[in-house]
């Protein structure tokens, strides 16, 4: 009968800690891939701050009103709070009236825009009923612009109407979109540069995720542009049309929870139209997009 080798008492303890080491060690959730690490050129966690992570400007504002004359750093919402570990990846930024008039927003240079083949991805959760929690008239949990709601601007909203109809909104320079200037209320549904979901899946007893990518704005030659929506990792639908934004950075804004009731968890913006399999990755991240 063969016996193996002594070992020395002391390698006999080394290999005893490794081995203990790694059956207390829990195995942490794989990070982000370096695709999308890469491309992330803004990220509000809402862990432990209101304040972005990356960006560049971290800081969140509040402006008076959607007119946006007096904006101020910081959060002078009494309506808008830090909800801790009530979010889908750590904390979350909660809105619990849709009443003041005053609006919650980054400053838009996060949102990376540029005067020539600008594409990019905005991605973030919403934690809501739609049906039950919004009061009427139009909500919209986020919407990028440096003018008004249909003059240059992105947008997701809830419309006014029940059942609620979730809708990305796409709006190029108004006179690019609106020649003529027609009235909002004679311009048929279809014509209108949205993508509809009349049935969208929020509820408040789970997380939705929702993004959008956008590709092939401002080209000089004016050609089409392609905007989609995407829910839960899934396409929801896509316009598909010449895209011109006419933007001053400096005036530009990211307004969070605009007559909004609900929570919100992980705003990302990439400098890219992130693919299809890569809205399901992102979709499907473990622990979120924070490093």
């Amino acid at each position: 009968m063969r016996y193996p080798l002594a070992l020395p008492a002391r390698l006999y303890g080394f290999l005893f800690t490794a081995l203990l080491t790694a059956a207390l060690t829990p195995e942490l959730p794989a990070g982000p891939p370096e695709q999308l690490q890469k491309n992330l050129i803004f990220l509000a966690p809402f862990d432990a701050s209101m304040d972005a992570v990356i960006g560049q400007d971290k800081a969140i504002h509040t402006a008076e009103n959607l007119d946006r004359k007096v904006i101020t750093p910081g959060n002078s919402r009494d309506d808008v709070s830090l909800a801790p570990k009530a979010g889908k990846y750590g904390g979350a930024l909660r809105f619990v009236t849709s009443e003041s008039p005053k609006v919650t927003l980054f400053r838009g240079v996060n949102a990376g825009y540029s005067p020539a083949n600008w594409s990019g991805t905005v991605s973030f959760w919403l934690k809501l009923t739609p049906d039950q929690d919004l009061k009427p008239g139009y909500c919209d949990p986020i919407q990028i612009t440096d003018k008004t709601w249909n003059d240059a601007s992105f947008f997701v909203d809830f419309d006014k109407d029940l059942p609620r109809v979730f809708r990305l909104g796409v709006f190029s320079n108004y006179k690019s979109w609106n020649p003529k200037d027609t009235a909002w209320e004679k311009i048929e549904p279809r014509n209108r540069p949205m993508v509809p979901v009349a049935k969208p899946p929020f509820s408040r007893d789970t997380w939705t995720h929702v993004a959008w990518t956008f590709t092939n704005f401002n080209t000089t030659d004016n050609s089409a542009g392609t905007a989609t929506l995407y829910l839960n990792g899934n396409s929801q639908g896509s316009l598909k049309a010449p895209q011109t934004y006419t933007w001053d950075p400096e005036k530009a804004v990211i307004m969070l929870g605009i007559a909004y009731t609900g929570d919100f968890d992980e705003l990302a913006i990439f400098n890219r139209a992130l693919s299809d399999a890569e809205i399901q990755t992102l979709h499907q991240l473990p622990a979120g997009l924070s490093p």
